[in-house]
């Protein structure tokens, strides 16, 4: 089992500084975006570590043997690309079903105005796909 945790999009001000007419003073820019970045996407898996320790802990009470469970993220992704980076990862871990919960569906849904089960559902060939309300 693969437990996959979708970082949030990146907040707008860490998506790009404008440009700079200096080149030595726009690589510095990019260098310090880079590494606030970096920080915010670690920041947000810190706080997300909790709620996938968790779900391996309910697996593990369950019976399915820890090395049987695997928790990783998925870096921020926008729009369709969220539902793609999902089933890319299910590939890869060779995954028969892909389950959303309803938390994820919600935010996903409320930041792009598109239905991350719609694109489960409709990119998800292949796969039994289980939306969790």
């Amino acid at each position: 089992m693969c437990l996959v945790h979708v970082l949030s999009p990146l907040p707008a001000g860490l998506l790009e500084h404008g440009g700079s007419e200096n080149p030595q003073k726009e690589t510095e820019l990019e260098a310090e975006l880079k590494t606030e970045q970096e920080r915010w996407i670690s920041d947000a898996k810190k706080a997300a570590q909790k709620s996938l320790s968790k779900a391996s802990a309910t697996l593990r009470n369950a019976g399915v043997p820890a090395r049987n469970v695997q928790a990783i993220f998925c870096e921020p992704a926008e729009g369709r690309a969220a539902a793609e980076d999902i089933l890319r990862m299910a590939r890869e871990c060779k995954c028969q079903t892909v389950e959303a919960g309803r938390e994820s569906v919600s935010w996903f849904h409320e930041l792009f105005s598109q239905d991350l089960a719609e694109e489960l559902m409709r990119c998800g060939k292949g796969f039994s796909v289980w939306l969790i309300e």
